[in-house]
């Protein structure tokens, strides 16, 4: 979707995905919204079934509510977007990440748990603090403001998640840990049982 994208124009459309609104950073990307002021440049497209009043919602967002994983009204979100957005406050992996990459897309997200490990600051996307609207308004403008970024960032991260998730590659790597494991465990029980010194 890489060319489609760049060949597009209009607003920038920014996606977030997230069904745990406030733990996902949902009211903190409304906030971030609203500082960030990005007017008729931008669009914020909010996939979540969280029960927001779209009334209350400042201009320029939408809310897509009822859209399941890997269904076309899914793939469509992903292939609209121009930039992924989460914010989370607390996020043990965070696949969702990867799935941005996957659709060649920059992703904004926190300096939390292991989402440093998918985003990559500067090459794949912006890291923020946790519960930072300032920082996250500052990250919107960024992205929105250069397509350059944006496509630089996004086509990294797509060959980023290619390599580093290759289905023969990460099953190997784990087959690598399930044996080391497995073998840590019975060297273990061997000790206990006395088999070794």
């Amino acid at each position: 979707w890489g060319a489609e994208r760049a060949a597009r124009v209009g607003a920038v459309r920014l996606l977030f995905m997230g069904g745990d609104f406030p733990r996902k950073g949902g009211w903190d990307l409304l906030e971030a919204w609203r500082v960030a002021q990005l007017g008729p440049q931008a669009e914020l497209h909010l996939v979540t079934d969280w029960p927001l009043d779209a009334r209350q919602l400042p201009v320029g967002i939408t809310v897509h509510a009822g859209i399941r994983s890997y269904t076309p009204a899914w793939f469509e979100q992903w292939r609209a977007a121009d930039v992924f957005v989460l914010p989370t406050r607390g996020e043990a992996f965070g696949m969702v990440f990867q799935e941005a990459a996957a659709a060649g897309l920059p992703s904004i997200g926190t300096n939390l748990n292991a989402v440093p490990e998918l985003v990559s600051a500067g090459e794949t996307g912006i890291l923020v603090p946790v519960h930072d609207p300032g920082a996250l308004a500052a990250a919107l403008r960024q992205l929105v403001a250069d397509a350059g970024i944006r496509r630089r960032m996004g086509e990294t991260a797509r060959r980023r998640i290619a390599q580093v998730g290759a289905p023969a590659l990460y099953g190997g790597r784990l087959a690598r840990l399930m044996r080391d494991e497995a073998y840590r465990a019975s060297v273990e029980l061997a000790r206990e049982r006395g088999a070794f010194p």
